[in-house]
């Protein structure tokens, strides 16, 4: 893994709120390893600053975290950092993870078209569940523990140093896990197609 890592954590509604926190671990893990981390945070993550840090220092792996659907991926307040057919040619050379709805399916391959080295996302909406009465301690929620500890496995794999396609199928591992756990929960069945479904839907491209 390079020594420099790039992460977009918008924080500007309740989603958003639990994949900035989420991705905390990934942050300290990406320190632990001396990686250089480059987090747009909040209102940072903003088109004109992403394109900025990702021009001056290229970094290999970019991990998103913010809402989006096939064109694209957003950042704060859903301004779209990364369009198709407009500047994906900044994935160029770059390992992405996309913790966005549906950006696996149009901007994963026109990314890969235009040079990215990996696109790793979602080419349906991602879906997760969380308990009302966490919401202001997000990283103690077990429920939304069960959907982005998962997902979240892609880029902590990657950082330890794995390759993509072991990372993808270690995601997919823990997503299974989470899956078995529930299966044997009367009370939390109803997330079960969920979890079948964000598994079934992450693609690894490239």
């Amino acid at each position: 893994m390079s020594k420099t890592f790039l992460v977009t954590r918008p924080k500007h509604d309740r989603t958003t709120h639990y994949l900035f926190n989420w991705a905390k671990a990934i942050i300290e893990l990406a320190k632990s390893k001396s990686i250089e981390v480059l987090d747009l945070q909040g209102s940072r993550a903003n088109k004109k600053e992403f394109t900025g840090v990702v021009s001056k220092k290229q970094p290999l792996f970019i991990f998103f975290n913010g809402h989006g659907n096939k064109n694209l991926i957003c950042g704060h307040d859903d301004e779209a950092l990364v369009r198709a057919d407009d500047n994906e040619n900044l994935l160029k050379g770059k390992i992405v993870y996309a913790l966005s709805c549906s950006a696996g399916m149009k901007l994963g391959p026109r990314s890969i078209k235009s040079g990215a080295l990996s696109f790793v996302g979602y080419k349906e909406d991602f879906i997760f569940f969380y308990d009302d009465t966490k919401v202001n301690k997000p990283l103690s929620d077990n429920t939304a523990r069960l959907f982005l500890y998962p997902s979240n496995y892609v880029a902590h794999s990657l950082i330890k140093g794995h390759t993509v396609g072991e990372s993808c199928k270690r995601s997919r591992e823990q997503f299974m896990k989470s899956i078995q756990k529930i299966a044997t929960e009367e009370s939390d069945s109803y997330l079960l197609p969920y979890l079948v479904w964000d598994m079934k839907h992450q693609v690894c491209l490239g």
